[in-house]
């Protein structure tokens, strides 16, 4: 009896040995046109609100760049407070922009053309834009005429800033409100000079693109006509 348990368990453990050797061969020997299982990818959790990831780049796309390094004519327009505002800030808001009162002019001499030496030709006629920033004791309006092609090099330009009637409509020398000496005096007018009484005359090169021409209003004496 002992025997025929002997004879069972041999038979029982070579059949255990050969299933297990067939399995181990098909496995080695997989059809390898077959496709294999794709895994299942891992869920990325969600990103939380105020944990958002950063995408870093080197590109120059929206760079900010400097007026001051950028081709063309820049500059400010500035005005004591005393001088007031050109509308009643104390009762209602500003009917426009307030830095389009002013306009800011281009001009050059032509030259080397038959008939034309001499002659000033205007280049443009800018508004300034927005409304004008605090400075300590001055209102300041800011102007940008970035060189797309119509500013000439080696050629001496005049700038020129007065006050835009189209927009004042007869207040140019009405009085403003706010400030302590709103009013020009009899006689005198606003009137727009260059800070620092230098001339207007800027020339831009292929090595120096850009120029600085800063104005302010103050009130001079009205010109007495030509006889």
């Amino acid at each position: 009896m002992s025997n025929t348990k002997q004879f069972l368990h041999l038979a029982l453990s070579t059949i255990l040995i050969v299933a297990g050797a067939g399995i181990g061969i098909h496995a080695q020997q997989r059809d390898p046109n077959q496709p294999r299982p794709t895994p299942t990818p891992t869920p990325t959790p969600p990103i939380k609100p105020g944990n958002r990831r950063v995408v870093t780049t080197t590109s120059d796309v929206g760079r900010v760049v400097s007026p001051t390094t950028m081709p063309g004519i820049y500059g400010q327009i500035r005005w004591k407070k005393e001088l007031g505002l050109p509308y009643d800030a104390s009762r209602v808001r500003p009917p426009y922009p307030i830095c389009n009162i002013f306009r800011v002019r281009i001009t050059v001499q032509d030259a080397g053309s038959p008939g034309t030496f001499g002659t000033t030709r205007t280049l443009g006629n800018f508004d300034a834009s927005g409304n004008p920033t605090e400075d300590g004791q001055y209102y300041v309006c800011s102007y940008d005429l970035p060189d797309k092609g119509l500013l000439p090099r080696n050629r001496t330009m005049v700038v020129s800033s007065e006050l835009d009637s189209r927009v004042l409509r007869g207040t140019e020398n009405g009085r403003w409100s706010i400030g302590s000496d709103a009013l020009p005096p009899p006689g005198q007018q606003r009137t727009i000079i260059i800070i620092g009484g230098r001339d207007a005359g800027i020339t831009l090169t292929d090595n120096q693109p850009h120029a600085t021409v800063d104005f302010e209003m103050v009130y001079r004496p009205i010109p007495t006509p030509p006889r």
